[in-house]
């Protein structure tokens, strides 16, 4: 951590050269940046598991949403791997190696993944409302039950955490910002202007 000169609280500069590549990088780990790429990992885990226990128990190939539910595996999925892979390059300071503008490439990202992940939570919570308006009395009085708990449940705690997971993005998105505009030069003289 790295104290400023005018007496600011310390904060955590991820690109700050204060060790070997390929070592631990508690520091980040436990930084807000570290915490939010722990709780992407989490969220985004439990959004696609959720999915499975009803396409695991559903035969996907006749419901008319299969494709939601491949591209909100394809969203989550791959999102998941990626931070993942993110958070081993910045745990073992790998990010280091290469030298590009990691607050603006992380915050980029952050906010394409927001918004494909906030995409794909719409469709499969989209299909939930279809399947729990088809619920109703039926022309003989009977109460049809199309959502049972295996069907909406699922579907719906998908979407939810993939919504939750969003967040975090949004949020990473916001911090990464924060981080590019602390530590970017500042323009060329007259360049303010513009």
């Amino acid at each position: 951590m790295m104290e400023d000169d005018q007496g600011a609280s310390p904060q955590y500069n991820h690109q700050e050269d204060t060790g070997s590549t390929g070592t631990i990088d508690t520091r980040y780990i436990i930084s807000k940046f570290g915490i939010l790429k722990i709780l992407e990992i989490i969220l985004l885990l439990i959004a696609f598991a959720s999915l499975t226990g009803y396409t695991g128990q559903t035969p996907t190939d006749q419901d008319k949403h299969k494709g939601r539910y491949d591209f909100f595996y394809f969203a989550t999925i791959t999102t998941w791997l990626i931070v993942i892979i993110l958070f081993l390059v910045y745990g073992i300071r790998m990010n280091r190696k290469l030298n590009i503008n990691w607050n603006l490439a992380m915050m980029v990202y952050s906010v394409v993944t927001a918004f494909l992940l906030l995409l794909a939570s719409s469709l499969v919570l989209d299909a939930v409302i279809e399947y729990r308006g088809k619920e109703g009395l039926d022309s003989h009085k009977n109460w049809l039950m199309y959502c049972e708990l295996e069907k909406c449940g699922n579907i719906e705690a998908a979407g939810a955490f993939a919504i939750l997971a969003t967040t975090a993005f949004v949020i990473d998105a916001a911090f990464y910002f924060m981080e590019n505009r602390r530590s970017s030069v500042p323009p060329p003289l007259g360049a303010e202007q513009f």
